[in-house]
């Protein structure tokens, strides 16, 4: 959702990343046929388990995806393109969207009140420097013949408490990617829209790699990967105002889930950060 309205470890688990990888694919497969259906726009916004009508969160997606083979990667960015979306995460035809949806990135993001977020930061010896804003207005756009409306706080409420990643950029650009765009200003206003959401990365599952690295090792990656490669193309990274680039797809397949360039930081995979209601 990076652009409306502006790791799971395998630790402990015997789940190996075939098995993984098989339950990835099982459960895009089996959820196409029954996406179709609209979904009211307060939908979006409840704070609902996954049902058969969406794909699941996929316990280790990050970290499963990071240790597929070359052939698994091309086959999951392969069963991607032809994922056919819920209606209200197909707004524009978006592969960085296809491609997180199928392989089950839909962890939310830890949530905390002010007093415990004071503490979390306190306990991981964050400072207030380091606090990510983004400030967002509403939102209104058309999917065939259903048009959504949503308040700035809905648009929150989709990143916090949505059962699904919405991934953003699709309308106003990827200039790091698709995904949701948080600024390290200390938490002040972004000049995006009046209302504004406010967190800090997560030591324990953020894994960040600069925009520099991500290119120099999308090269490398592409070479080892060559099947992967061709099924999502040459590594394009974002530049202002693009739209549909892959960036993010392959930052996922290489087990970081937060661009940065900057003071900015796409954030991919929601249960990277830590937000403050």
């Amino acid at each position: 959702m990076g652009g409306r309205g502006s790791r799971s470890s395998f630790a402990g688990r015997s789940t190996s990343t075939g098995t993984v990888f098989r339950q990835l694919v099982g459960n895009a497969q089996q959820m196409q046929p029954q996406v179709q259906a609209q979904m009211p726009p307060q939908q979006q916004v409840q704070n609902q388990p996954p049902t058969q009508n969406n794909t699941p969160v996929q316990p280790g997606a990050l970290t499963a995806l990071s240790q597929m083979s070359d052939d698994q990667l091309a086959q999951l960015a392969q069963l991607a393109k032809t994922t056919q979306l819920p209606n209200h995460l197909n707004d524009v035809d978006d592969l960085t969207q296809k491609f997180v949806y199928t392989a089950g990135l839909n962890a939310r993001p830890t949530v905390m009140d002010q007093a415990a977020f004071n503490q979390f930061m306190a306990d991981n010896h964050i400072p207030r420097s380091q606090i990510l804003s983004r400030s967002v207005s509403g939102a209104t756009y058309r999917v065939g013949n259903t048009q959504y409306n949503l308040s700035p706080q809905q648009v929150i409420q989709m990143f916090t408490q949505s059962r699904l990643t919405y991934s953003g950029g699709k309308v106003g650009g990827q200039a790091l990617g698709g995904g949701t765009y948080f600024d390290m200003n200390g938490g002040g206003n972004t000049g995006y829209g009046g209302t504004t959401m406010t967190g800090v990365l997560n030591p324990a599952t953020a894994r960040v790699i600069t925009t520099s690295d991500l290119a120099r090792k999308a090269q490398a990656f592409a070479a080892s990967h060559p099947k992967f490669a061709r099924a999502v193309g040459a590594y394009s990274g974002g530049t202002f105002g693009s739209k549909n680039n892959n960036a993010s797809i392959y930052a996922l397949a290489m087990g970081y889930n937060v661009i940065q360039r900057g003071s900015y930081h796409n954030v991919i995979d929601r249960s990277a950060v830590v937000i403050m209601q």
